[in-house]
């Protein structure tokens, strides 16, 4: 009888959820419109993508309301916007091409598999559970977990403990520019998922993708700083 060992890899993949698990970010940016322009304010895109993308719900609201926001009003204002952007997500809800694939091989290789989101934990499920992914990660850090959401790099910290893993042997999978300072800060390379941003607007990443396809785990490997 043969046995098949794996060995356990010191390397960690981290992956932010929204724009690199999956290209939801046009839902996001579509309910978040909705919201705002209901209370008499247009946001315009690029701003929100360089400034709020990544960041806690109550942090987008200060920004755009030019005020303190309270967590009582931040939780109503999640709600109303996350099930708008559910119901637009849901019909076209499904894994980034080729991610499948290449979160098997990286288990297969051993390595750790971890999710940092500023998403809170139903949007977590509505993603995980909803595409049959929670398996393939081996620990969470959503948006509720943590202090100080991104651009701080508390989010992947967390998960890098988590996993067991010191961040120098953690790459992070990003697409927004505040998620990809908190992997820098956090000591940490970075692939930009270019779902978002073009590739030239990231200024950390060590590689950038549009998808997994073709990606390989070697060629993430290389990216681990010495």
């Amino acid at each position: 009888m043969r046995y098949h060992i794996v060995v356990e890899s010191p390397i960690a993949l981290l992956f932010d959820m929204d724009g690199v698990v999956c290209d939801n970010m046009p839902a996001h940016e579509e309910a978040w419109r909705r919201y705002f322009r209901g209370r008499g304010i247009e946001i315009d895109l690029r701003d929100f993508r360089e400034n709020t993308m990544g960041m806690p719900t109550r942090e987008v609201l200060r920004y755009y309301f030019k005020r303190e926001v309270s967590p009582e009003e931040a939780a109503r204002c999640a709600a109303e916007k996350e099930k708008s952007y559910r119901d637009l997500y849901r019909p076209k809800r499904r894994a980034a091409p080729g991610l499948r694939r290449f979160l098997d091989d990286a288990r297969a290789g051993g390595w750790a598999v971890g999710l940092g989101t500023g998403s809170k934990d139903d949007n977590v499920a509505f993603i995980l559970d909803g595409l049959k992914l929670r398996a393939a990660f081996d620990a969470v850090v959503d948006g509720g977990e943590v202090v100080k959401g991104k651009p701080d790099p508390e989010t992947f910290l967390r998960l890098a403990d988590k996993l067991k893993r010191r961040p120098k042997d953690c790459v992070v999978f990003e697409d927004s520019l505040l998620g990809e300072e908190a992997a820098r800060r956090a000591g940490m390379s970075v692939v930009a998922v270019t779902t978002s941003h073009r590739a030239d607007e990231f200024r950390a990443a060590a590689l950038a993708i549009r998808d997994f396809r073709g990606l390989t785990v070697a060629a993430v490997s290389g990216l681990i700083r010495n």
